[in-house]
């Protein structure tokens, strides 16, 4: 009698999982669930695929660096839903970090290259210096749902996370603030705990603070997640600042933290508005 694998139990992770294939590539279906306003595959979403992918493979290349520490991609152009394959090349393997490059393909043609390093949590030194804490706010219990704000179905990315906010933003109500700036808690809609996949995939999972100089199309050309812990936490609070808007092009940093307030994931941006 045969048996099978049952699917992963969270949303994030049957998104993400892929199987290898006899080519030495792994590969995966792709969903429009991810989707932004655009139509387009969510940024986070892609780097979550291919950061699994790499993950999956370096079990076996690199056993002894089973943490992401960082996630650099290049996104080439829009992946549309249906079959897609990750082909992960370990670069080099040393003995404190390894390098590895991957490259997210459709139809023969490449949609995002990226660049993971991965290393072992249990293994890193000790030294601290942390200039500032997390942000001082309420806890996400005494946050307003922002889902109140956009109707269900409207935007599948939105339908992803949980989102709370000390206060509603004022692109949402119709009134942008001109201040490109957000403090909010977050989790997978479904509970899914918080590890390093699904904190790569949250530095990219709130609309654009462009919104409040009103400005909400936007696309991301590059991104690049530094992990700074290995996270397990049910909410993140992320703080996420545009500085710049130059050209039609607009930064975005993002830091993530943990419910106990300490930092666990950093990224930074760039994006087109259209």
């Amino acid at each position: 009698m045969s048996t099978s694998t049952p699917p992963p139990p969270h949303e994030l992770d049957r998104a993400v999982a892929s199987t290898l294939g006899a080519d030495g590539a792994r590969h995966l279906e792709l969903t429009a669930d991810w989707n932004t306003p655009n139509g387009t595959a969510n940024g986070g979403y892609v780097l979550a695929v291919v950061l699994r992918a790499v993950l999956d493979e370096a079990a076996t290349s690199a056993p002894d660096h089973p943490d992401p520490l960082s996630v650099s991609v290049n996104y080439l152009k829009p992946p549309t839903p249906g079959p897609a394959a990750v082909a992960v090349t370990t670069v080099r393997v040393g003995r404190r970090v390894s390098v590895h490059q991957a490259v997210l393909s459709q139809a023969g043609g490449a949609v995002a290259h990226a660049v993971v390093t991965l290393h072992d949590w249990d293994t890193t030194g000790d030294a601290e210096h942390t200039p500032h804490a997390a942000p001082a706010v309420p806890g996400p219990e005494e946050g307003h749902d922002l889902a109140e704000s956009i109707p269900a179905g409207a935007v599948p990315i939105v339908d992803r996370y949980e989102v709370r906010s000390p206060h509603v933003p004022g692109w949402l109500r119709g009134e942008p603030s001109g201040v490109p700036e957000a403090t909010v808690w977050v989790r997978p809609e479904d509970g899914r705990r918080i590890d390093a996949v699904a904190a790569a995939a949250i530095v990219d999972g709130y609309p654009p603070v462009t919104a409040d100089l009103g400005l909400l199309a936007s696309a991301t050309v590059q991104l690049t997640v530094h992990l700074r812990r290995r996270p397990d936490t049910d909410w993140a609070l992320m703080h996420v600042t545009t500085r710049h808007v130059i050209d039609g092009y607009h930064d975005e940093d993002v830091e993530l933290w943990d419910r106990e307030g300490r930092l666990i994931a950093q990224s930074r941006q760039l994006a087109i508005l259209s």
